[in-house]
C-alpha cells in the first residue's frame, strides 16, 4: 500500500497546485490589480493539507461569494470580521489564512484562493440616454460607461445622428478585433503545444499590432504552466513505475527463496514420514514438519499474489504516462477546433460591426452634416469623474473618453452650452466654442466646470 499512497500524494499535490494556479495566477496574468472597496464581491475557496491521511481537503462550508460591507469589512465564518478595504486579494487571502489557522488551532495556514467575483458599481449621470447605476468591469473607460448608459442624449428630430449607435458599433468592432487577435495568438500557442514545441512565433498578421508582445508573453506563461503540470504528472507516474519495479524485483527474489525453503521442508517431511513408518519417530514430529510445509506454501501463494498485483500496478503506471500525453494532445486539439470556429465567428462579427458603423454614419458626408447642424449632436462633450478618497471625501477629475474608471466612480457627462455668435452672412463659417479637456486624469478642487448640464452629489 505504500507505493499507492505516495502516488496519491504526488498526483494530489500536482492537481491542487494546478487548481490554485488557475484560480489565482490566471486572473493575475489577464487582469489589472485592484484594491478592494465596499460592495465588492469576492469568491473564496479554502483548501487544507491533512498530513494524517496525506491529502488536500476542501473546506466546502466556507466556499462561496462574500460581499464587503459599507465599513470595508468582510465577514467569514470562523475567521470573523476582517478589514478588506484598501487591500489586494492576495493581502486579504493571507489575512483570512492567518485568522483561520489561529481560530481553528491548525498546525499551519490553509491554502486560500480569493478572486473578485463582482466589482462595486459605477454611476453615470448627465446627458446620456439612461443615467443610473451600472456594474463596473475591468479596463472600463469613460466611453465604455457612456455606451452602457445608452449613449449620449439625442434630439428626437429627423436629423438625429444616432450617437449611441455609433458608439456601440465602434465598441463592437474594437471588441471583435481584439477578440480575433487573442484567438489568433491562442491558436499559435495550441499548435505549438500539439507539436511539442517550447515556444511559438507571433502570427504574421499580428506582427506590429499594439500590445502583441504582452499578449504573447501571457500565452507563453500559460504554456509553461501547462507544461509544468504535465511534467509533474509524468514524473509522478515515473516515480510510481520505479517503486512498482523495485517491488517486483523484491517479490521475485522472495518467491525464489520461498520455493527453496519449500523444497527443503518437503524433503524433511519425506524423511520424517519414512522414519514414522518404521516407528523410529513419533507422530508429533510428523505433524510439526507437515505444518511447516503448509505454512511455507501459504506464504508462497501470498507472495505470488503480491507479485501479480505489483505487475498490474507497473503496467497501469506505464499506461498512465501514455494516457497523460494522449489526453493532453486530445484536449489541445479540441481547444484548437473551438478556437478555429471562434476565429471564424470573430471575422463575421468584424464585418457586421463595419456594416453597422456605416449604417450609423461613419462616412465623410454625415460627419460634415454633424459639424454644420445645431443641437446636441454639435455640442462639445465634457466629462468629469467624482472619485471617492480613502478618507471618505471625494474629488473631481477632469476626464476624456479614454480615462480609466474605478469602482464607485460617478461619471458626469456634460455639454458646452455657451451660445454661438451669429454669423454675418450665410457664407461665413460658424464660430466654434473653444474648450480644452485634458487627456488624462487631473485631480482638481471641487469647483464645477462651466457648461455642465447635470450635477449630483458624490457617490
Amino acid at each position: 500500500m505504500q507505493p499507492r499512497s505516495l502516488f496519491d500524494r504526488l498526483v494530489s499535490t500536482a492537481l491542487t497546485l494546478l487548481a490554485f494556479a488557475c484560480l489565482t495566477g490566471w486572473s493575475v496574468a489577464h487582469a489589472q490589480t485592484f484594491t478592494l472597496v465596499p460592495e465588492d464581491k469576492v469568491r473564496l475557496r479554502v483548501v487544507e493539507w491533512r498530513s494524517s491521511d496525506s491529502r488536500y481537503a476542501s473546506w466546502e462550508a466556507l466556499d462561496g461569494v462574500y460581499t464587503i460591507d459599507d465599513a470595508g469589512n468582510l465577514s467569514i465564518p470562523i475567521a470573523g470580521h476582517l478589514q478588506a478595504n484598501g487591500k489586494t486579494t492576495e493581502q486579504l487571502a493571507d489575512a483570512i489564512a492567518s485568522a483561520l489557522a489561529e481560530k481553528s488551532a491548525l498546525p499551519g495556514k490553509p491554502y486560500i484562493a480569493l478572486e473578485i467575483a463582482e466589482h462595486a458599481p459605477i454611476f453615470v449621470t448627465g446627458t446620456v440616454q439612461t443615467p443610473g447605476r451600472y456594474p463596473f468591469e475591468p479596463n472600463m473607460t469613460v466611453m465604455k460607461a457612456v455606451s452602457i448608459a445608452g449613449g449620449f442624449l439625442r434630439e428626437r428630430e429627423d436629423n438625429t445622428y444616432f450617437e449611441r449607435d455609433r458608439i456601440q458599433a465602434a465598441g463592437a468592432y474594437r471588441t471583435a478585433v481584439i477578440n480575433r487577435r487573442d484567438l489568433l495568438m491562442r491558436q499559435a500557442r495550441l499548435r505549438a503545444e500539439i507539436a511539442g514545441q517550447q515556444s511559438f512565433e507571433i502570427p504574421d498578421e499580428l506582427v506590429g499590432t499594439p500590445d502583441v508582445d504582452k499578449l504573447k508573453a501571457q500565452e507563453l506563461n500559460l504554456m509553461r504552466l501547462r507544461r509544468v503540470d504535465i511534467d509533474s504528472r509524468i514524473e509522478a507516474a515515473n516515480d510510481l513505475t520505479r517503486l512498482y519495479g523495485q517491488q517486483v524485483e523484491s517479490l521475485t527474489a522472495k518467491i525464489s527463496s520461498q520455493k527453496r525453503q519449500i523444497d527443503l521442508a518437503q524433503k524433511e517431511l519425506d524423511n520424517v514420514n519414512s522414519l514414522v513408518s518404521k516407528g523410529l519417530v513419533s507422530n508429533s514430529r510428523q505433524v510439526s514438519v507437515d505444518r511447516w510445509v503448509a505454512d511455507a506454501q501459504g506464504t508462497l501463494i501470498d507472495l505470488e499474489v503480491a507479485l501479480t498485483t505489483a505487475r498490474q500496478g507497473l503496467s497501469e503506471a506505464d499506461r498512465s504516462k501514455i494516457n497523460i500525453v494522449n489526453r493532453q494532445n486530445s484536449e489541445n486539439q479540441d481547444l484548437l477546433n473551438q478556437v478555429n470556429l471562434a476565429i471564424g465567428r470573430a471575422a463575421i462579427d468584424i464585418q457586421v460591426a463595419q456594416l453597422l458603423g456605416e449604417q450609423a454614419g461613419y462616412d465623410a458626408q454625415l460627419a460634415q452634416i454633424n459639424t454644420d447642424a445645431p443641437g446636441l449632436g454639435r455640442a462639445k462633450k465634457n466629462y468629469r469623474i467624482v472619485r471617492r478618497n480613502d478618507d471618505g471625501t471625494s474629488r473631481d477629475i477632469v476626464a476624456d473618453e479614454q480615462t480609466a474608471l474605478l469602482p464607485h466612480d460617478l461619471v458626469e457627462v456634460g455639454l458646452d452650452t455657451a451660445p454661438q455668435a451669429p454669423s454675418s452672412s450665410p457664407q461665413t463659417a460658424p464660430q466654434k466654442q473653444s474648450s480644452t479637456v485634458p487627456s488624462s486624469d487631473v485631480a482638481r478642487d471641487n469647483r464645477s466646470a462651466p457648461g455642465w448640464i447635470s450635477r449630483t452629489g458624490s457617490n
